[in-house]
């Protein structure tokens, strides 16, 4: 056993874990040599076991979940933690283990993943702490994206939140959600991005959480991403919000504000996609407006995956311009 963690306890070589992580192998030796099959999970009365061999090594990471945690969420939260061992090197000399101070820190973010994907009360209580402290977000707020309903909210001053808030951007989220399908993108989006000249507003998709921080006036987009983020994945994820000059669209649209395709160039775009992208814009505006009370003058969302893609919106004299780059 190379590393043990659990939400009830911080010792991580008790006698206990030592006999479980010998048990567990057992278990899925006996599935890969008698049934010829590799072992994925299985369960108990009470609790939920879930494998996940790390690729090109012999290495499991075993999550051991509460049997009414759901699936979904076990398996993301699963692929989370693989990542954070991933960016963590296995110590040199074959039977070391890692020393204390990076255990404490590896299970510092795990036990912040445990409260990102399973606890709501004490995932209320890190937003506030971590929104308190600064100046320059007035308003965020976190969605359980199973059930659309508000985790969190946080404002400066109070009245500047308002329940119809998350309604509008829930008809952003599903209208955006929408708009990638029509247009044949299988990847859901992972943030997006909505300017006007002075004030920006973030939204992070991580899946069973929707977060939304809005800036307040002239404060870097940056700051604002990094609310987003931070509340939504646990951690910041590196910013990119401009697109090389070389790079070109790959499909492009002008629409009156009708909806009407005025100009199509590029990708040929599937039959009534510019209706979506229409209902989009008017989404986008409409939500903005409520935080910010001013029009927007740029969308920007780009998906997950190594084989992302940016979507644009841009608001003109003539109505609305539509870009799709592919990264």
């Amino acid at each position: 056993m190379q590393f043990h963690y659990s939400s009830e306890q911080s010792s991580s070589e008790d006698d206990k874990a030592v006999l479980s992580s010998g048990f567990l192998s057992a278990i899925q030796d006996f599935s890969t040599h008698a049934r010829s099959d590799v072992l994925d999970s299985f369960s108990t009365e009470s609790e939920y076991f879930l494998y996940s061999r790390f690729p090109q090594s012999e290495e499991v990471l075993i999550g051991v979940f509460d049997r009414k945690a759901p699936e979904k969420f076990a398996r993301e939260a699963i692929q989370k933690i693989m990542e954070i061992f991933r960016e963590i090197p296995l110590p040199e000399i074959e039977g070391l283990q890692w020393s204390p101070e990076v255990k404490n820190k590896i299970r510092e973010k795990l036990s912040r993943i445990n409260v990102q994907f399973f606890s709501n009360e004490k995932l209320s209580s890190v937003v506030l702490e971590s929104l308190e402290e600064r100046t320059d977000i007035p308003l965020a707020f976190l969605i359980d994206s199973g059930s659309n309903s508000l985790i969190a909210s946080f404002s400066r001053p109070k009245p500047l939140f308002k329940e119809d808030q998350v309604r509008e951007f829930l008809l952003v989220h599903s209208s955006l959600q929408r708009t990638l399908e029509t247009l044949g993108i299988d990847a859901p989006y992972s943030y997006l991005v909505i300017e006007s000249e002075d004030y920006a507003v973030v939204a992070c998709n991580g899946g069973r959480l929707l977060s939304v921080a809005s800036g307040s006036m002239r404060i870097p987009v940056e700051n604002v991403y990094n609310a987003a983020t931070n509340i939504c994945y646990a951690d910041t994820l590196k910013v990119e919000f401009e697109l090389s000059a070389k790079q070109n669209p790959i499909g492009r649209l002008m629409l009156g504000e009708n909806g009407r395709i005025l100009i199509s160039s590029g990708r040929q775009f599937p039959m009534k996609s510019h209706i979506f992208i229409s209902t989009l814009a008017k989404n986008v505006e409409s939500m903005f407006k409520l935080i910010t009370r001013r029009p927007y003058t740029r969308f920007f969302a780009r998906t997950k995956g190594d084989n992302a893609q940016t979507l644009f919106l841009r608001k003109t004299s003539s109505g609305i311009e539509f870009e799709m780059y592919q990264l």
